[in-house]
């Protein structure tokens, strides 16, 4: 008799566990906004030697999913609607007086990611993402001498970026089909140099925390 309680039980835990194992699998695709603090550090010139931004941006990602017991693994392509600020300066300058002007945005911001994951449950999932980015990377700049721009001394300078990400997130179920998610990463850029009237060395970053909706196919 305990013999076939023992296996009952033992039973109705391995029907939960496949049926936990299965709740997020397959193709999926993603939408949500997220709130973003961007931001940007000088080598070369400011004040405190970086700059920052915050702005809510939307997110949109395509996904598969693959469940191996309680143990989950995905993976996605992801990309940021829009453009995002990182940050902005106004930088005297001793030898001549004028002010420089500083803008700085990342946009077309995209990746792939690798994602980890536990089935807590039938409904809840919690996972790690390991991201690589690619971003574009851009410097407004002009020069004011007396309050008037001077000519020649502006304009703007883009660069591509390379980075890598890492967040956690928790996954839950709302339908067979739809499912939700709770989401925080930092994404690093690498290091880029240009050249104005002197060189200047910025290095990008990028903290990401949003919710989103997926639908699973």
């Amino acid at each position: 008799m305990i013999k076939s309680r023992f296996f009952i039980a033992a039973s109705f835990a391995a029907i939960s566990t496949v049926s936990a194992a299965g709740t997020f699998d397959g193709p999926s695709i993603q939408a949500g906004i997220g709130f973003n603090a961007a931001q940007t550090t000088l080598k070369d010139y400011s004040p405190d030697g970086k700059v920052s931004d915050t702005k809510a941006v939307g997110n949109l990602s395509l996904n598969y999913s693959k469940s191996y017991g309680a143990f989950n693994m995905a993976g996605g392509v992801f990309t940021m609607l829009g453009s995002q600020k990182s940050g902005s300066l106004r930088s005297f300058s001793v030898d001549t007086g004028g002010i420089w002007s500083d803008e700085f945005k990342l946009s077309n911001v995209w990746g792939i990611s690798i994602e980890p994951g536990y089935n807590l449950n039938d409904s809840v999932q919690a996972y790690a993402k390991f991201s690589i980015v690619r971003a574009t990377g851009k410097n407004t700049f002009d020069y004011t001498l007396d309050s008037t721009p001077v000519a020649g001394d502006a304009g703007s300078a883009s660069m591509k970026h390379n980075g890598t990400g890492f967040g956690v997130g928790v996954k839950f179920k709302i339908t067979n089909e739809l499912y939700g998610t709770v989401e925080i990463e930092k994404i690093n850029f690498n290091t880029k140099s240009y050249y104005t009237d002197v060189t200047e060395t910025y290095k990008p970053s990028l903290v990401k925390a949003g919710v989103s909706i997926g639908y699973k196919f």
